[in-house]
């Protein structure tokens, strides 16, 4: 089987969401075919490194990716695709900025128009089960861009009780979210991440019958909230989507 190549996509332009929070729009006519639509559509992003204008991206090949001989590798990190517009040939990636922010985020408070990056074919693997009596959506700040997709796709699911628990670090940082769900805003202020959302998702009601869960954010915290679903709140293992997207030190 031959690998895909990244695609060299150029900023359009940027808009802050949130405080906290950058959205950069893409573009360029390699996005023509992208296969973006879909909830929580996982990508590779590819950032260039000093003395470069764009980033050096692997080649297609049936042995797998082959690296241009002589140039440096790329930074390569992890995003979720927040919007996809085919017919306006643009691509949306949310980045967190905090202080010590790493490549990524520093890459997105400077992306200028014409800046170059790489994204990789989308993967993601998550789809609600037509059967569920409800749905319950848990994230992070750094799960804000992946739980509106997820929530936009639960629009399709009328009559279903969705309820999202959501933390971010203040008020500021909440922001507008598609579809109907009950949405329990946590602000974590001075408390360890995830903390605060361990807290009130154990103390929350949840409806009765076979939920469904989808979460994100934290790793301790994703794995503390994925047991608890488990075990105390009786939903089936295959029922319970959870992926840690990050560490706290």
């Amino acid at each position: 089987m031959t690998s895909t190549a990244p695609r060299l996509l150029q900023v359009r332009r940027t808009t802050r969401v949130t405080p906290r929070m950058i959205r950069v729009t893409l573009t360029g006519d390699e996005l023509d075919g992208f296969p973006g639509h879909g909830p929580d559509r996982r990508i590779k992003m590819f950032f260039p490194v000093d003395g470069q204008d764009r980033p050096a991206v692997p080649r297609a090949s049936t042995a797998g990716p082959v690296w241009p001989a002589g140039e440096a590798r790329p930074v390569i990190r992890t995003y979720t695709v927040r919007r996809f517009d085919d017919a306006a040939g643009e691509l949306d990636v949310d980045f967190v900025v905090h202080s010590g922010h790493g490549p990524a985020a520093a890459w997105a408070q400077e992306a200028v128009p014409g800046r170059w990056v790489g994204v990789s074919e989308p993967g993601g693997r998550w789809a609600p089960d037509a059967d569920a009596a409800f749905q319950v959506v848990i994230g992070d700040e750094s799960a804000l861009p992946a739980v509106a997709t997820v929530l936009e796709t639960l629009e399709d699911t009328p009559g279903v009780p969705v309820l999202a628990f959501l933390e971010v670090a203040d008020a500021g940082e909440e922001q507008e979210l598609p579809g109907a769900a009950e949405v329990t805003w946590v602000h974590r202020g001075d408390e360890p991440p995830g903390a605060p959302l361990v807290a009130a998702v154990r103390a929350a009601e949840l409806p009765s019958g076979r939920g469904q869960a989808w979460l994100s954010g934290e790793s301790a915290a994703v794995r503390d909230l994925r047991s608890h679903l488990l075990e105390d709140r009786g939903l089936d293992r295959r029922a319970v989507y959870a992926t840690g997207y990050w560490r706290a030190r």
